[in-house]
């Protein structure tokens, strides 16, 4: 079967059979990219940190979200264990944890992108990380991510 045959049967199918263009945000990570399921965000902002004095390296500080203060905790310390260098402008993506919300600060948050149900086992135990897509991208679970904090600092569910 060519490939136009194939887009010819799948855009035959009905539309509550086809598979959404797109399921996941690409984000940027230390240098690395990432993909975090659009069903776990809220909303994604541009970063405008206050920063807390004496708190854990995970810790990136709070920002201000219609009103109300947020705690922002940062991505490449949940998933690399050290603090790295912020290699873009800065993203804070929106995240439920039970009933609280809680930010997560990203170097960049670039495009959309369709992630397949079906992922390979990580190669490392990295907490949050739910496989890798074929092309080799890791998607993310932002809930397992945030209760992976260093054990003063976990959660309570």
């Amino acid at each position: 079967m060519t490939r136009l045959e194939r887009r010819a049967v799948r855009l035959a199918l009905p539309l509550d059979a086809q598979r959404p263009p797109v399921n996941a945000l690409r984000l940027q990570v230390a240098g690395e990219a990432y993909a975090a399921p659009l069903a776990q965000l809220l909303e994604i902002l541009p970063a405008n940190l206050t920063a807390l004095p004496l708190t854990a390296p995970h810790v990136a500080g709070l920002q201000v979200v219609r009103g109300e203060l947020l705690g922002v905790l940062r991505a490449d310390v949940l998933l690399t264990g050290r603090a790295c260098e912020p290699q873009g402008p800065g993203r804070v993506l929106l995240t439920s944890v039970g009933a609280a919300t809680c930010g997560l600060l990203v170097d960049d948050a670039t495009d959309l992108v369709w992630v397949d149900d079906q992922l390979r086992p990580p190669l490392f135990h990295t907490p949050g990380v739910s496989g890798l897509t074929p092309g080799g991208l890791a998607v993310l679970d932002l809930t397992r991510l945030l209760h992976a904090l260093p054990s003063p600092w976990r959660s309570t569910p």
